[in-house]
């Protein structure tokens, strides 16, 4: 194709030239005509091949673009197959990550449920004096409450076993020979009997105390928490020896028995309440001395004295004196003394009579009314100094205050137990007093207007006897 405007133009050139070179050329241009044919006809055939491999290569292209477009389609439907199934495994995708957070939320909740059982269990195990009997016994509780615990069936099941194990330990009653703290805190051994999950007693083999004890579940131990009275420690023991089957239970869990353990004694109660308890206590000691002097002295004091005196007026009237007097004196009592002395006075006047029975009954009195003042002023004393000791509290809680702050309540308690103890030992004391000297001096006052109406009455009676005389 290149070639041929080349062959054209040189046989153009050849035939010019031929015109203008003339015969002498002839040779030489018949050979260049040759080779021109000769290359012409090659530019031919080479320009026929260059056709037919245009077209074969057009062909080829066509076949190759038909090939190319037909996978193109076949990609394309691929790709709207594999689209559709992106799409599908995305519905689905979401589908399963609805259920996947349903089911994590399910399981969450179960995990929760599981873990407040657990909680619940491990309060209940450490609470209950069959844990006495297996140390170690909520220690896989404990485990599954940690914090990187996650609880599988294995805990499941182990939860459900321990609820089942307490239930049926809390039926039965159990004695044994084992090891537990006592209450100076060595651990001793000794006979345990275990009542279910309600109450353990124990008899210690040293000492053969006995006494109520829960279980500790800091120590993993069974803790002697108490030392009852004389009167339950003996049906404990009796129990123990199999002599009774009688016993004290606790039936509110071991609240009981570790609340009769934190109660304080007398004696320590006292010693809360400072210095100021001795002298109370000295006030109550004295008006105890005081009141049980009046009670046995005002005992036998007899105040009815209507029968006597009826009998003393009739031998007064019939003029036996001397009989009167001798009745008179046989009998004790502050009435009996001021009618004897009307009697001895009977022979003076009626002033001189009047001013001898109010000197008998003057006479009377001190020994009537002995220790009801130093009574009453007891009782005044002992509120004194109770309300002295809640002053004395309060000024060292408000020292502990300004040194300490009042971050810490018992940094205060030592002040306020002062303030509050004196108080109550002080009305305690001063109430008891208060109500025994109104009953003494109302028993007095009973006393005196007897001994009063009793000397009117024999005054009247010998002012008639020397009228009918």
């Amino acid at each position: 194709m290149r070639k041929l405007p080349f062959c054209i133009f040189i046989g153009l050139l050849l035939t010019f030239s031929g015109a203008l070179v003339g015969a002498e050329s002839q040779p030489f241009l018949q050979q260049t005509l040759e080779t021109v044919s000769k290359e012409l006809a090659e530019a031919h055939s080479e320009n026929r091949l260059t056709k037919a491999g245009i077209k074969k290569m057009r062909s080829e292209a066509k076949a190759a673009k038909a090939a190319a477009a037909k996978r193109v389609r076949v990609i394309k439907r691929k790709i709207i197959k594999q689209e559709q199934e992106l799409e599908r495994l995305a519905l689905e995708q979401h589908g399963l990550e609805k259920k996947s957070r349903v089911a994590l939320h399910q399981l969450n909740e179960l995990a929760g449920v599981v873990r407040v059982s657990a909680r619940d269990l491990l309060s209940l195990l450490e609470n209950s004096p069959v844990s006495g009997d297996e140390p170690g016994r909520f220690k896989p509780v404990r485990d599954l409450l940690a914090e990187n615990a996650y609880p599988g069936m294995s805990e499941i099941k182990l939860v459900a076993d321990l609820y089942l194990d307490e239930i049926l330990k809390s039926g039965e009653i159990k004695r044994s020979k084992n090891h537990f703290i006592g209450l100076d805190g060595q651990r001793v051994q000794g006979e345990i009997v275990r009542f279910g999950a309600l109450s353990t007693i124990y008899q210690s083999s040293s000492d053969n105390s006995c006494g109520y004890a829960v279980y500790g579940p800091e120590n993993d131990a069974l803790l002697a928490v108490s030392k009852p009275g004389w009167r339950v420690g003996r049906s404990l023991k009796k129990f123990i020896a199999g002599e009774s089957a009688a016993v004290y239970l606790d039936f509110s869990g071991g609240d009981a028995v570790r609340r009769l353990a934190l109660t304080p004694s007398s004696w320590e109660r006292l010693r809360s309440g400072g210095v100021l308890v001795w002298p109370i206590l000295l006030v109550g000691l004295v008006a105890l001395f005081f009141s049980l002097e009046r009670f046995f002295f005002l005992s036998r004091v007899k105040s009815n004295t209507d029968r006597v005196m009826g009998k003393i007026i009739e031998l007064v009237g019939v003029g036996d004196f001397s009989q009167s007097l001798e009745l008179v004196e046989n009998k004790k009592g502050p009435v009996f003394k001021v009618l004897a002395a009307g009697l001895a006075a009977r022979k003076a006047t009626r002033d001189v009579l009047e001013s001898v029975l109010e000197e008998a009954i003057l006479k009377e009195l001190p020994r009537l009314e002995r220790f009801l003042p130093t009574l009453q002023v007891l009782a005044a004393i002992a509120p004194l100094l109770g309300l002295l000791g809640t002053v004395t509290g309060m000024i060292n809680t408000f020292q502990v205050i300004t040194v300490y702050g009042a971050g810490d309540p018992r940094m205060m308690s030592g002040g306020i137990s002062e303030a509050l103890v004196t108080t109550k030992l002080g009305l305690t004391v001063a109430i008891p007093i208060i109500l025994l000297h109104t009953w003494f001096a109302r028993r007095v006052d009973v006393i005196i207007g007897d001994m009063e109406e009793k000397s009117v009455s024999l005054s009247i009676a010998l002012k008639n006897s020397d009228v009918n005389g």
